[in-house]
Parts: C-alpha cells; sequence; structure tokens
C-alpha cells in the first residue's frame, strides 16, 4: 500500500493506492500543480484496511487457501465443518453444552444466510432471466383478475 499526499497552502491532497505505478504517476500528476511539497509513504495502511484483509483472509473463501476448491458447494460444507469446529472448540473453553448449542445454531443461520445471499446474487449476476420468471407467474391472469 502507498500514500500520496500533496501539500498546497490552503489544503493538502491525499490517496492511497495499491499498485506503485499508479502512486507514482499521481505524485507527477500533483507536482504539476506546484504543491509545497509532496510525501510518498511506502507501506502505509490504515487499521480499516487491516481488520478487512484480516476478515477476508479466513471468512471470504474467494480470498483463503479455500479459493484452491473449485466446487462452491465443497466450499460451503468446508466453512460448516470450521465453524462446527469453533463452535465446539468455544464451549470447551467455555465448559458448557449450552454455549456449543447457541453457538452452533449461530454459526449454522449465520453462513446459511451468507451463502443464500451469495447465491442470489450469483444467479442475478450470471442468469437475471431466472427473476423475471416470477413476473409472469404472480397468481394474476390478464386485466389484473386471479387465475
Amino acid at each position: 500500500m502507498y500514500r500520496v499526499t500533496a501539500f498546497f497552502k490552503t489544503h493538502k491532497v491525499s490517496k492511497l493506492f495499491d499498485d506503485v505505478f499508479d502512486a507514482i504517476e499521481f505524485k507527477e500528476d500533483a507536482d504539476a500543480h506546484y504543491p509545497l511539497r509532496v510525501k510518498f509513504e511506502k507501506g502505509y495502511a490504515p487499521m480499516r484496511t487491516f481488520i478487512v484483509n484480516s476478515w477476508n483472509s479466513v471468512m471470504d473463501s474467494d480470498v483463503s487457501p479455500l479459493k484452491n476448491i473449485p466446487d462452491l458447494q465443497v466450499r460451503h460444507l468446508i466453512m460448516q465443518v470450521l465453524a462446527w469446529m469453533w463452535c465446539i472448540t468455544f464451549a470447551i473453553l467455555v465448559g458448557s453444552w449450552t454455549a456449543f448449542s447457541i453457538s452452533a445454531i449461530a454459526h449454522v443461520l449465520l453462513i446459511g444466510a451468507i451463502v443464500v445471499t451469495v447465491g442470489t446474487f450469483e444467479t442475478a449476476k450470471r442468469k437475471p432471466e431466472v427473476f423475471t420468471a416470477f413476473q409472469s407467474r404472480n397468481g394474476r391472469g390478464n386485466g389484473g383478475e386471479h387465475e
């Protein structure tokens, strides 16, 4: 991560870049507007970026090592097994099977909801005609009357 900041008399302009060449190009563009100075920082990443990247490295199967599994259903199964493992681990640490039950149900609901949402988004992106089929089957006939 790179951060380029240009300081002018009345304001400053700052941008973050993943690519060094984009950062260099922005630095050159900023220099063309005659700032008082330009600061180029390498390795800069805000805390929010760190948190999002950490979450994605575990929970996003397109970023984590699970991305190497080609079948989405198998990825889901592996995520469910890992969720159950962590539920059991947490219950053992707490020492309560009640905690296990609550945690297991919460994980199943959370991961299931995420999978349904991702599946819906992917269907809408790849086959939007699936959703237009609902329009013709809404239970109304011609003229708005029920069939």
